[in-house]
């Protein structure tokens, strides 16, 4: 797996801007941020970028694994967030940082690229992927946001909140201008970046994945539309490979860590004391004999995995998440992966978006299976090649069995490989629902969280923002 870790250089931007959101109170509006970069070096701009939107998903957004229902908090914080209470910093950071500098320094990469450098279109390219990126956050986290008059203040200090749909063709379309520019050959510069390297083709690779994994989650509610753009992506390049994935890796350097390594070790003297495994994704990979559990989970007190449903507290005979392999100084903040292409090829194949049907499917869903596995090649939780083995023949043959019972295989592998990626888990369950979660005990909420409501700064701030909002709503793209 290639990894590509925050290096020490970048150190500073990340701290200055910590220090300015957590020590300045008026820079909460989208719309005015006067701590925002107006000329600065793109080459200086983008580890910023990527570093504040990684730790935004990393730390402000982990609730999302309690949501996702693999993971379990049973005190304080994390209890909460099981519990669909989300405090302030999850709902105002991740929103105010994306909006007022994250997007708004991507838009002034172009507009400086363009102004002073105007041959290095593949800059350009970089920053629409990049924001295309945090705009499908965005929409798959709160829903209706602003994007066609989002990036742009000036024009629209009141910008009006776009319908999911809108958002993600809006995405799609970023992903197109992107790749038409990068698969020019031209005497372009490209930013060496800390995802990729400034490797040009892995930023195509990037785009495409997304653009498929987009029209994937508009396929559940006009697949007509949709299927013959899935049908064109197949033969694109897409992240196929593990030495492939787009990611963020933190390292072990002081001050570039994981940032929920940095709580446990900060605030629990790196002892987990609340990080418990979620019953609903525990009981699958159990029923399945799953090789992973060892990884994701330790053993309880009785020798064996057992989770916890949200919003219970007795945990004494309940497995934690195994912090010792999953919550690494340089854990990675994981975008897009291999397997995750290869299950959606396959949900496609199933659903009869592209060509292939139910044994196109099978292909690439045994694929996704040893990509997952394998994920873990060459590291400490390596999966012994026998237990691989073992776990691709105990699934029977897609092609012998009905389209709903292959999407139950095909969405449950694609749930378990997304551990501990809270975000991406989260929303394939209100994609598929391919797993039974159960709602928290001890939650006011009569069903389970869709979304987090908007902002309380944003709502005094936006006289258009949608009103009467709850986490309940569905997101327009459920079935």
């Amino acid at each position: 797996m290639k990894k590509i870790i925050i290096k020490p250089t970048y150190l500073f931007l990340l701290s200055f801007v910590v220090f300015c959101l957590s020590g300045c109170d008026g820079i909460t509006d989208i719309n005015e941020d006067p701590l925002a970069a107006t000329s600065v070096t793109p080459s200086l701009l983008f580890p910023e970028v990527i570093a504040n939107m990684s730790s935004q998903r990393v730390i402000e957004l982990a609730g999302s694994n309690m949501h996702a229902q693999q993971w379990a908090g049973s005190s304080g914080t994390w209890l909460s967030r099981s519990r669909y209470t989300l405090g302030t910093a999850s709902l105002n950071n991740a929103w105010t940082i994306w909006y007022t500098t994250r997007i708004k320094n991507l838009s002034l990469v172009e507009l400086l690229v363009e102004r002073d450098n105007p041959k290095n279109v593949y800059i350009i390219a970089q920053a629409k992927i990049l924001e295309g990126f945090i705009y499908s956050n965005l929409t798959q986290i709160w829903g209706e946001v602003p994007f066609t008059q989002g990036g742009n203040p000036a024009e629209y200090p009141y910008p009006e909140f776009d319908s999911q749909d809108v958002v993600m063709e809006g995405v799609i379309d970023l992903m197109d201008e992107a790749i038409a520019i990068l698969e020019q050959d031209v005497d372009s510069d490209i930013v060496t970046d800390l995802i990729f390297e400034g490797d040009k083709e892995a930023w195509i690779r990037w785009a495409y994945s997304l653009k498929f994994k987009m029209l994937m989650f508009m396929a559940n509610v006009k697949p007509q539309e949709v299927s013959s753009e899935l049908q064109a992506l197949v033969n694109s390049p897409l992240i196929l490979t593990n030495e492939q994935e787009a990611n963020l890796i933190y390292s072990n350097e002081i001050g570039n860590e994981n940032h929920l390594y940095r709580f446990l070790t900060t605030n629990w003297a790196g002892v987990n004391k609340s990080w418990y495994a979620g019953r609903p994704l525990v009981d699958l990979m159990n029923a399945l004999n799953d090789p992973r559990r060892a990884t994701y989970f330790e053993l309880n007190r009785n020798n064996i995995y057992a989770g916890i449903y949200q919003g219970n507290t007795g945990v004494a005979s309940v497995s934690k998440i195994n912090t010792d392999n999953m919550v690494k100084a340089d854990s990675p903040d994981r975008y897009s992966t291999a397997s995750e292409t290869k299950f959606l090829l396959a949900d496609a194949a199933a659903n009869g978006y592209v060509s292939g049907g139910l044994s196109q499917a099978n292909t690439w869903f045994l694929e996704g299976i040893t990509l997952a596995l394998g994920y873990y090649d060459g590291s400490t939780e390596e999966i012994l090649q026998t237990d691989k083995d073992t776990y691709l023949v105990s699934f029977p043959d897609l092609s012998t069995l009905t389209k709903e019972e292959a999407l139950d295989y095909i969405n449950d592998q694609h749930y378990i490989s997304l551990f501990g990626n809270g975000i991406e888990a989260w929303n394939q369950w209100k994609r598929t629902k391919s797993v039974d979660i159960t709602i928290p005990t001890n939650s006011s909420a009569t069903d389970f969280i869709r979304r987090y409501t908007y902002p309380r700064d944003e709502s005094a701030a936006n006289i258009n923002i949608p009103t009467g909002v709850t986490i309940e709503d569905p997101m327009w793209y459920e079935k």
